[in-house]
């Protein structure tokens, strides 16, 4: 009862006290507001005095009642113009007039961002993009597009696989497809490429497998680019549609800028190997065959200490040189750069080299109406790969036995008697074999775009491009080497020539206007797009060779001669598109936008999906009740939901294949034996894959954008997942199909945050810091294949067809399937493990498999310093993935006494000394590790100085510099899928350089 009449005493005290407050004297403030450059009136500004604030109406006008009278300070906040501050006394019962000239600043928020089909101001964007400009970019040797924003995006995963111009690949918020590409969709000045496009082929180890393929922006120039903006959630990249369930990466190259100049940047670098599988050394060695093998083995023992992977890898040095021209005329600008990569690979006999052209021409004629934009880039890169097997040898083979024997045909060792199952000299598969490859690529469009003169604020463009890709891969066994004599091919070469034309036309109108009969301004988007893919895959392969004189640049005469089966793709995806946007006083944002999309991918009953999304932005800083709140800069409230599709799979999966039946399977008439044709299974229903999503943002500023981040959260739910699901027996004359089998979730958070931490400038220090979190969980949430609950997924070295991960319902995609290893005092106990019925089982079968962790990390932090002092410049990034988990197969497939009982031994993972396995437990947990590090990805040191007037800078970088993790295997980050099998190892990189500008 007390307690109540404290409150009801309380209530009634500001009841009083209210009243009193309110009749206390005060005046009225008004006045106008407008550029101080342009001098019109600005609308939408936040004018506050004490507590008492009003907006600016369209006239630019504003009126401040209620001021209390005294001396106060007026206070002025807008977007893109500086804050301004006015001294104001005011009488009771007056009137005063303040009239204010603001001044455009370009802070971050007023930046302008490119977006799908157009720009937009940054902080008008209702969806969550996120846009990195060459000032941020990662600086140091960087050879690809992707690692100048690698740690700078929230929410974005790159995982490359650490070859000299390898594969990168990218995941935004997650995997959203088992089956089809995970890759964002790439826009190049407005040029779609890679496997989002509609079509395409990537080129490399396996020209019809991206994931093993060249990085698909390998063409690119880093040096070129101006900036790189990811659309992440659905809402900003539904204007893609079809394409854009993984995210949308724009990348917009440089073009002439203010007078002519002359740029030149050089480095040269130096790369060491950090990390390579534990095997055992020669004593090691020689003492397991001596305890586990058998006269056969022990007899076959040399005497020599051999490092094999010392023997393999190496110190490889590159070099890096870019030119540029640039300028710009009365109505024109044009640029010009040339780029030269020579890269080796700590693999001996690695490399890659390219030499890529970059020409952008902007011209502007009809009274600035009519402007008209040319971007082309071309390159030609030659590979040369490490020959399949050289890391599983190196593995593989005894370090007791010597690198070379005068005795044989090559002067290389290799086991007697030629076991077909005996490791290979890896050396001498690096000198003799060859496998390289030689790709042209152009990629350019024109772009136009026109105000028309009859509509105020009607705009139309045109974008005409293309994307043309000629490729050559070839690979040279001479018939001496040990793995031809042994297999029985006696020598073999394997030749493809791939070629792919992409072509694309983009049209659209754009109406931006300010109402007249509501408040706000509108900005509308209607378009047509359509693109068409052709792509060609010959093929040849040659087995016994008559003669190895041509090396690898001829075609001898041979034993068997068999071309491949001719394979030409085609695939076109027509699309309709429309978004509408609304604008409020850059205080209320809303963006609606529509694409509908038809691909020959599916059948007539499926071509067509339509994929909506909507967006609104609430700018909670813009309202009078925030204004008393000074150091708030910007708070701005996003929420989005959209649907977007999937179609980057194979072509042709809606009709049937008919293939020629195994030679084993052919049917007698009389004498003749007549090959049996096979249908394949087909499932003609089959459609798009469908992601809906969505989004909840706060976008935050403080102390004049000092300090500005973004928190998000979302969910992303794909549904028609497309799999190639197993068949029962007897269904069809295939075992597989290619259907839509079950869902899909993603959801997480992420976080970043920008500080100008020192403001410093002149000769005082300054420093900027960047801080990005993502936590991502995802799940499969369900299967419809045949009623199966379980697919087997990603197959592994040791036994046959063994698998390591699955898919099922409730689980991570991906995840691991093995048994639970039982333990004692610490050290697995072979053949023991855990059931699921909680009992020990001696067998690892059905009764105990189980799904066992994931390769997703499930946070990735990342964090970018740069410091400047006087003409010193000092930068690093550091990343962190937690919760990521690795199969290390290496130690899983070689950490079994069993190896050595073989004809010819094979080396150990030293893994088995702790152990101290007999037989392989390939499916055993002990093997899925905990992955999780902390990488110092590059450090930086510059020094910038004039030079009889020219701008100068000199650099030193160290890529890689250290990793702390628990995993034992070579790489923590060994691919999407977490299998750790012989990948090519990370290396240390040491570059000095120097940048020119005249």
């Amino acid at each position: 009862m007390k307690r109540a009449e404290c409150v009801i005493g309380a209530l009634l005290a500001v009841l009083c006290v209210a009243p009193l407050g309110a009749q206390q004297p005060s005046g009225t403030v008004r006045g106008h507001v407008t550029d101080d450059a342009t001098h019109q009136p600005l609308s939408g500004i936040s004018v506050a005095i004490g507590s008492r604030a009003a907006l600016t109406q369209a006239d630019g006008r504003y009126v401040v009642t209620g001021v209390p009278a005294g001396s106060d300070t007026l206070r002025t906040r807008m977007i893109g113009y500086a804050p301004a501050k006015r001294a104001v006394t005011v009488a009771a019962g007056d009137t005063v007039v303040v009239d204010v000239a603001l001044s455009p600043q370009a802070v971050g928020l007023s930046e302008i961002v490119v977006t799908g089909y157009g720009e937009q101001r940054a902080g008008n964007i209702t969806g969550s993009v996120t846009q990195v400009t060459a000032e941020q970019f990662n600086t140091g040797r960087v050879v690809s597009p992707q690692q100048l924003i690698e740690n700078k995006v929230a929410g974005v995963q790159l995982v490359d696989n650490n070859e000299p111009g390898g594969n990168l690949t990218i995941r935004i918020r997650g995997a959203t497809s088992v089956n089809a590409s995970s890759e964002p969709l790439y826009v190049v000045d407005g040029m779609p490429v890679g496997t989002g496009a509609g079509g395409g082929i990537f080129v490399g180890r396996d020209t019809l497998n991206p994931s093993a393929g060249r990085d698909a922006l390998n063409f690119l120039n880093p040096r070129d680019i101006a900036s790189v903006t990811v659309l992440k959630d659905a809402s900003a990249a539904a204007i893609y549609g079809a394409n854009a369930a993984n995210g949308v990466v724009l990348i917009t190259t440089k073009s002439g800028r203010g007078g002519s100049q002359v740029e030149y940047s050089g480095s040269a670098s130096s790369s060491s190997v950090t990390r390579l599988p534990s095997m055992l050394n020669a004593a090691q060695f020689r003492a397991a065959v001596l305890a586990h093998g058998d006269t056969s083995q022990i007899n076959q023992l040399g005497n020599a200490n051999t490092d094999w992977f010392g023997l393999v890898d190496r110190t490889a040095f590159g070099q890096d040189h870019n030119f540029a021209v640039s300028g710009t005329g009365g109505s024109n600008r044009y640029r010009l750069s040339l780029g030269y990569l020579n890269q080796d690979g700590i693999i001996q006999g690695t490399s890659t080299q390219r030499i890529s052209l970059g020409f952008n021409y902007d011209q502007r004629v009809l009274n600035d109406r009519l402007s008209v934009r040319t971007n082309l880039k071309g390159s030609r890169s030659f590979d040369q790969f490490p020959p399949g097997g050289v890391l599983s040898n190196a593995a593989q083979m005894g370090p007791t036995q010597p690198v070379y024997d005068p005795n044989t045909v090559t002067g290389y060792y290799n086991w007697p008697k030629n076991q077909l199952q005996s490791a290979d000299n890896p050396l001498q598969l690096l000198n003799l074999a060859k496998f390289q490859g030689t790709t042209y690529r152009s990629v350019g469009n024109v772009q136009a775009d026109y105000s028309l003169p009859f509509v105020e604020g009607l705009k139309a463009n045109v974008n005409l491009g293309y994307d043309v890709t000629q490729f050559t891969q070839a690979t040279f066994n001479p018939s001496v080497l040990h793995s031809e004599i042994k297999s029985g091919n006696f020598g073999s070469e394997y030749r493809t020539d791939p070629n792919m034309v992409n072509t694309v036309l983009e049209t659209y109108l754009n109406y931006a206007r300010t109402l007249s009969f509501v408040p706000g301004t509108i900005d509308a988007t209607a378009g047509y797009s359509y693109v068409q893919s052709h792509a060609e895959f010959p093929s040849l392969t040659l087995t016994g060779l008559s003669t190895d004189i041509f090396d690898i640049n001829g075609f001898p005469t041979a034993a068997h001669v068999s071309p491949g089966s001719p394979n030409v793709q085609e695939s076109r995806l027509i699309s309709f598109f429309g978004r509408l946007t609304y604008n409020h006083s850059d205080r209320y944002l809303a963006a609606v936008s529509l694409r509908r999309d038809g691909s020959s991918r599916f059948g007539a009953s499926n071509a067509w999906g339509t994929f909506p999304s909507v967006a609104l932005a609430w700018r909670i800083s813009q309202e009078p009740f925030l204004s008393r709140v000074r150091e708030l800069s910007d708070l701005k409230l996003r929420v989005s939901w959209a649907k977007t599709g999937n179609q980057a799979f194979a072509n042709y999966q809606q009709y049937t294949a008919y293939l020629a039946g195994n030679s084993l399977a052919q049917v007698q008439f009389g004498n003749v034996f007549v090959p049996t044709i096979r249908p394949s299974a087909v499932d003609k229903n089959i459609k798009w894959e469908e992601t809906a999503a969505t989004n909840v943002g706060l976008d935050f500023g403080f102390l004049e954008q000092r300090f500005s981040g973004a928190i998000d959260w979302y969910v992303k739910k794909t549904s028609d997942l497309i799999f190639t699901v197993p068949q029962p027996a007897g269904t069809n004359f295939s075992n597989f199909v290619t259907s839509n089998i079950g869902t899909m979730k993603n959801q997480g958070i992420e976080a970043s945050l920008s500080a100008r931490v020192l403001r410093g400038g002149g000769s005082r220090l300054t420093w900027t810091a960047d801080f990005t979190a993502a936590h991502n969980t995802n799940r499969l949430t369900s299967i419809s294949a045949n009623g199966a609950q379980q697919i087997p997924v990603n197959g592994v070295s040791g036994g046959v067809g063994t698998t390591i991960g699955i898919l099922e319902p409730g689980q991570p995609i991906n995840s691991f399937f093995v048994c639970q290893q039982q333990y004692r005092n610490g050290k697995p106990v072979e053949g023991k493990y855990v059931s699921l019925a909680d009992t020990i089982a001696s067998t690892c079968d059905a009764a105990s498999l189980r799904a066992y962790h994931d390769p997703a990390p499930k946070w990735i932090l990342g964090h970018s310093s740069y410091l400047t002092y006087g003409n010193f410049d000092f930068s690093f990034t550091l990343r962190a993935w937690l919760g990521n988990w690795v199969y290390n197969n290496v130690a899983s497939n070689l950490g079994t006494y069993q190896e050595v009982r073989r004809f010819s031994p094979y080396n150990l993972h030293t893994s088995v000394l702790t152990t101290g396995f007999l037989t392989p437990q390939y499916l055993s947990d002990y093997y899925v590790e905990d992955g999780s590090f902390l990488r110092m990805d590059n450090i930086t040191l510059g020094y910038s100085f004039t030079y009889r007037g020219q701008q100068v800078r000199l650099f030193s970088t160290v890529q890689n510099v250290f990793t702390i993790t628990g995993y034992g295997g070579v790489d923590p980050t060994a691919g999407l899928n977490g299998v750790d099998n012989n990948i090519y190892p990370r290396s240390r990189t040491v570059t000095g350089g120097l940048s020119v500008r005249f």
